[in-house]
């Protein structure tokens, strides 16, 4: 016999780094992914039934491997109450391993369904807390749970976060390559150590970027996205990245970088300009034989909110 209470959670993607920021920064953008949960009598947590639609569908498992479920253990084990199993059903628009934050959303899903069920116990700052320890770095999660512009960082074991709000004018043109790139293989070109020129460098674009947000122009952007962190580094893996950068930048885009570890290309660009930026940056994929999809997106202010669902 099924417990009539449904649960429902919203959550956007994010693009993190954001160039210059490594694993500190992040934003979160105007595409949703959904995650309802409906709890079974008789049903553990680890044999809940999922039913995927849109990106994903087919792929994504149950059981232990699963990242929501994962978050959904790790709040009750936190909270100290059990956490039935169920019926989930997930409404995925966030591409999978494209570095847009697909993980991300689900640990952020899985952690706010549960403290539902649990009576909303903890507070976001608690919840970030358990799910940066699931992910291992707050650059994604941060924005996926407050939204806006993100600054992150671990001290003392717990997350230090601040946020801003986007200017309303910017748009995100993102382009997504029709292969994946995970971030155990991004993060393993990067060197082990750097160059004090490299260091200083990265930190004087760092400075522009938060210029660029809080004086709210993006002629500053391009200034602030010259990573020589991880950018250099990850960029030969990405086919037809650069011609896509480079086209970005022919067409007017405030500045344009790698989406998290990628490989999905994200320009920064005013709104007159945003549909041609994203053709532009098609285009450059396609010279090297790579199909990909752009989407223009807003920036998301308010990160991962409940749905609100007539329950009976």
């Amino acid at each position: 016999m099924k417990i009539n209470r449904k649960y429902g959670v919203r959550v956007p993607a994010t693009t993190a780094n954001i160039g210059s920021g490594f694993d500190t920064l992040g934003m979160a953008l105007g595409l949703y992914n959904e995650a309802y949960f409906t709890p079974v009598n008789g049903l553990s947590l680890m044999e809940s039934r999922i039913d995927v639609q849109g990106e994903g569908a087919g792929k994504i498992k149950s059981g232990i491997d699963n990242m929501i479920l994962q978050a959904m253990q790790a709040v009750s084990k936190k909270i100290g109450k059990a956490v039935p199993g169920g019926e989930l059903e997930l409404i995925n628009r966030i591409p999978l391993a494209r570095g847009m934050g697909s993980s991300s959303a689900a640990l952020v899903s899985g952690a706010y369904l549960a403290n539902q069920l649990c009576g909303n116990v903890l507070n976001k700052h608690e919840i970030l807390n358990i799910v940066t320890e699931l992910e291992g770095h707050p650059d994604n999660v941060a924005p996926a749970m407050f939204g806006g512009f993100c600054l992150s960082v671990i001290k003392n074991k717990s997350v230090l976060m601040e946020q801003l709000k986007i200017p309303d004018t910017w748009k995100a043109v993102v382009a997504v390559p029709d292969f994946e790139l995970r971030t155990e293989d991004a993060r393993r070109v990067l060197p082990d150590t750097y160059s004090r020129e490299d260091s200083v460098q990265n930190i004087g674009a760092v400075s522009f970027l938060m210029a660029a947000i809080m004086m709210r122009k993006g002629e500053l952007l391009k200034a602030g996205l010259a990573d020589r962190i991880h950018v250099p580094y990850r960029l030969p893996l990405i086919s037809g990245a650069e011609e896509a950068m480079k086209n970005a930048d022919k067409k007017g885009c405030y500045g344009v970088t790698i989406s998290g570890s990628g490989p999905t290309i994200i320009a920064f660009s005013p709104k007159e300009k945003a549909y041609e930026i994203g053709v532009a940056m098609a285009d450059g994929f396609k010279l090297h034989h790579v199909e990909s999809k752009f989407m223009v997106l807003d920036f998301d202010q308010e990160g991962g909110q409940p749905i609100q669902l007539d329950n009976y």
